[in-house]
């Protein structure tokens, strides 16, 4: 798989749910700290106990989360997992498992809390989808 050049990764970024309630220049300056990661079949990405160091954007592939307490989903395009873990600080809930080669946007936590200190406008539009997620009933994020 080839990586994605900045506008491909801003294109990418415009189609997550999580981040629907961003402008284009919100989605351009979130893009501008992501990283990519191509990880092969079968790789695990995390494991629960381990650290929640960054959260990820599914690309192209497949990704089976496993919750602790939950069913596992498989996860594809435009679909976030780790998301929770950061927002809460707590350790990882659950595991991350690639079912098929699979290409993600990772953003590390430390750069996304940076990102959100010096932007309230990412802030208040984070909240706001958070929000319509929950009113719509489909709960917290993977």
């Amino acid at each position: 798989m080839a990586e994605l050049a900045r506008i491909e990764t801003v294109v990418v970024l415009q189609t997550v749910e999580l981040l629907s309630s961003c402008s284009a220049e919100q989605i351009l300056g979130i893009s501008a700290i992501t990283h990519q990661s191509l990880f092969p079949a079968g790789e695990v990405i995390y494991r629960e106990g381990d650290p929640a160091d960054a959260l990820y954007f599914v690309v192209r592939g497949s990704v089976r989360v496993k919750p602790s307490n939950d069913e596992e989903r498989l996860l594809g395009p435009g679909e976030t997992f780790g998301a929770t873990e950061i927002l809460s600080g707590r350790l990882r809930s659950g595991s991350a498992t690639v079912e098929k080669e699979t290409l993600v946007l990772a953003i590390e936590a430390e750069d996304f809390f940076d990102l959100l200190a010096n932007n309230i406008e990412i802030v208040k539009a984070l909240f706001r989808q958070l929000l319509e997620r929950n009113l719509q009933g489909e709960g917290g994020l993977a």
